[in-house]
């Protein structure tokens, strides 16, 4: 076996795609010496390392459990002209994480709160936040089911782990007293 192909084994085996994918450019490149071998794994290594972020950046995107994905690029504030354009920009850059403020979209149904919601999640999840995303109804049944296992305070603590917790769709079914007691223990 070659040495050549000993590397490229050796760089399956460390799950180094992108450098075994750029590999044989990068060697032509050095050979007709326009970069040096410094250059060149420099550059092999910065590909190798935009591509785990990427991977890391879907990873936490998924794990927050949206039920599509749209960002801020497909929103169209022009269907929706009373919505504070700068207010929305500014909860994209996610200063509200770090002051730990709480956020409420408050509107009728249809003008675009889950979409902007989500935009703001993905944000968020983008910046490895711990992100989580689920519909009021649902938090309240997982709660609920959780109290008569007597979990409930685990379950809290499960919700209560996430940096960003996105509850969608609150009051639009109605919340019984007890409910409401439950919500309480998230402290929003």
């Amino acid at each position: 076996m070659s040495t050549y192909t000993a590397l490229l084994n050796n760089l399956e085996v460390l799950k180094l795609h992108q450098i075994k994918e750029n590999l044989d450019t990068y060697i032509d490149l050095i050979t007709n010496k326009e970069k040096t071998v410094v250059e060149a794994l420099y550059e092999l290594t910065k590909l190798e390392i935009k591509l785990k972020e990427e991977k890391a950046t879907n990873a936490c995107v998924k794990v927050a459990n949206f039920p599509f994905i749209k960002t801020l690029d497909d929103f169209d504030f022009t269907f929706q002209p009373s919505i504070n354009q700068d207010k929305i920009r500014d909860l994209h850059t996610l200063r509200f994480l770090e002051k730990k403020e709480n956020v409420l979209l408050l509107g009728n149904s249809g003008v675009g709160k889950t979409h902007l919601s989500v935009s703001i999640g993905i944000a968020a999840a983008k910046k490895r936040n711990s992100t989580y995303f689920i519909n009021c109804h649902d938090l309240l049944l997982n709660l609920k089911k959780a109290h008569l296992e007597n979990r409930l305070e685990a379950r809290l603590k499960h919700y209560a782990k996430y940096k960003l917790l996105i509850i969608d769709e609150i009051g639009y079914l109605p919340i019984s007293k007890e409910e409401a007691n439950i919500l309480v223990f998230l402290n929003f």
